[in-house]
């Protein structure tokens, strides 16, 4: 339903002169804003609450000493060429978002590599980046054949044959071309900024699907004004088509009576009715902590219990008083050296101590830059840096105290960035407790529903569930695909149309 508004139902009519919400989204992330911003644009009375003070989630922001830090890392990889456009497209803005880009987009340092990638044309890539990535990495020539033939298919694979990878493992699907560790290794780093998932769980399909956007559409970049400014232009196009925006507003339940959604209950006690739900937290909080497991039957909670989240990370959001990362984003991590070569065993044992709660030996960083993109978001001469590493979900019980890890992270940043200390003004350190607190999702995880081969498409738990009404929505649900803020945004769009449809059709 991509049209022109269609008319209000008479039910949509009715329920909007007795002050009933046809529709409510739980949550102002990118998957709440794109879903309340299509109801609105459908013409549906809708309401979207946000606990927080500020809109957009991981995508939010605040502001400390002339700086406007994001609360989340991110880079985008489609621009206006994805979700995001479509969206502001279709809300009548055209495409007021401006993604900036920077002449060298990543600094690989760190495990043996230290290298400069430009934002340069795949040929340029195949001609300097990849044989100096190899030569770094002590990759034997024997290994260069396969090699080159696995990016040369990756870039040139059709749809059909990258549907025919989603229950296929990447580490599977590299096999077929090398039995280089390095390579595996290296993959699995690359995808694990995408996914948060080691090459053994992640889909081989999605991630192909994700890396010909990355490279075919040559958008990477990050938005103008800082990462909330998405969720800001999303929620003025949804207000511009009548939505109402609530803030520090929590929902402590949502109301079922009957098999059907009533509406919901805030934190405070208040009631507010609606004919439908969406709820863009997890899947599993969705129906545990929200709307109760006694309105859902046996089988359906089954398959909940199986979602495999992603893992997380903490995080540091740094000011520095110079700018002394050049590229727009630092990626690697510590040891800067290692003893012999970087193979699959270090990431197997990496995954391992992740899962005892354990902080890691090798500690992988990824780093945006954000004034690197718009010097605007930090006083004039000096550089924000926003750093994630990666760390256990909630529901794994900590060996290490929580501080080793906030620690850790900024100790590699350190080693990475040798002149770091003495510039830094401030530097805040986010736990996953912090985050999870943050974003409302219980467990942290990056990716509620991690994008393996068994949780990808169309084997995503559905938007619609078995109570009438109540809607799922994010990163959590829905066939979509994408790396995490765009796949969201998709989700939200979907399950918007979803409910209008539903709605306008007299389904709820």
């Amino acid at each position: 339903m991509t049209g022109l508004r269609p008319p209000l139902s008479r039910d949509s009519r009715q329920s909007a002169r007795d002050g009933i919400y046809d529709v409510i989204v739980i949550g102002s992330g990118m998957g709440g804003c794109a879903a309340g911003a299509i109801t609105a644009r459908h013409g549906l009375k809708t309401l979207i609450l946000e606990k927080n003070p500020t809109p957009g989630g991981n995508c939010s922001s605040y502001l400390k000493e002339g700086f406007r830090v994001d609360t989340g890392t991110h880079l985008f990889i489609r621009g206006n060429k994805g979700p995001f456009g479509v969206l502001t497209r279709r809300l009548g803005m055209g495409t007021p978002l401006e993604f900036v880009h920077t002449p060298d987009t990543v600094h690989l340092k760190g495990m043996n590599i230290d290298l400069v990638v430009p934002r340069a044309l795949s040929a340029i890539l195949y001609r300097f980046v990849i044989p100096r990535l190899l030569w770094q990495a002590r990759i034997h020539p024997r290994h260069y054949p396969g090699i080159m033939h696995l990016f040369f298919d990756i870039l040139r694979m059709d749809q059909r044959a990258i549907e025919q990878l989603d229950q296929v493992s990447v580490e599977d699907f590299v096999a077929r071309y090398t039995d280089s560790s390095e390579i595996k290794v290296a993959l699995g780093l690359l995808l694990g900024l995408f996914f948060i998932l080691p090459p053994w769980e992640a889909s081989a399909g999605e991630s192909i699907w994700n890396l010909q956007k990355l490279v075919r559409e040559y958008t990477l970049g990050y938005p103008k004004g800082g990462a909330v400014k998405i969720p800001q232009t999303f929620l003025a196009g949804a207000r511009r088509h009548g939505a109402t925006v609530r803030l520090q507003t929590a929902v402590q339940k949502i109301t079922i009576a009957r098999g059907q959604v009533r509406g919901v209950v805030l934190a405070g006690g208040e009631r507010i009715a609606a004919r439908a739900v969406i709820s863009t937290t997890a899947v599993k909080d969705t129906i545990e902590l929200l709307a109760g497991r006694r309105h859902f039957p046996p089988d359906y909670l089954a398959a909940i219990g199986r979602i495999r989240p992603s893992w997380t990370a903490v995080q540091a959001k740094i000011g520095l008083k110079s700018n002394l990362v050049r590229a727009g984003s630092l990626v690697g991590g510590v040891p800067l050296r290692l003893k012999g070569r970087l193979d699959d065993s270090h990431t197997r044992t990496l995954i391992a101590q992740l899962e005892q709660g354990r902080k890691p030996d090798i500690l992988p960083i990824y780093c945006p830059v954000p004034s690197n993109y718009d010097p605007h978001l930090a006083p004039e001469g000096c550089q924000l840096l926003t750093a994630v590493a990666v760390a256990p979900t909630l529901d794994v019980a900590l060996m290490d105290d929580p501080k080793i890890w906030t620690d850790a992270l900024l100790d590699a940043l350190m080693r990475m960035i040798p002149q770091m200390e003495e510039h830094i003004i401030f530097c805040d350190l986010w736990s996953v407790e912090t985050l999870a607190n943050w974003i409302g999702k219980s467990s942290g995880s990056a990716v509620t529903t991690g994008q393996t081969p068994s949780q990808v498409r169309h084997l995503r738990p559905p938007h619609a569930t078995p109570v009438k009404g109540l809607y799922l929505a994010g990163d959590g649900a829905g066939p979509a695909r994408g790396v995490g803020t765009e796949l969201a945004c998709k989700s939200g769009m979907d399950c918007g149309d979803l409910v209008a449809s539903h709605i306008i059709n007299h389904v709820v």
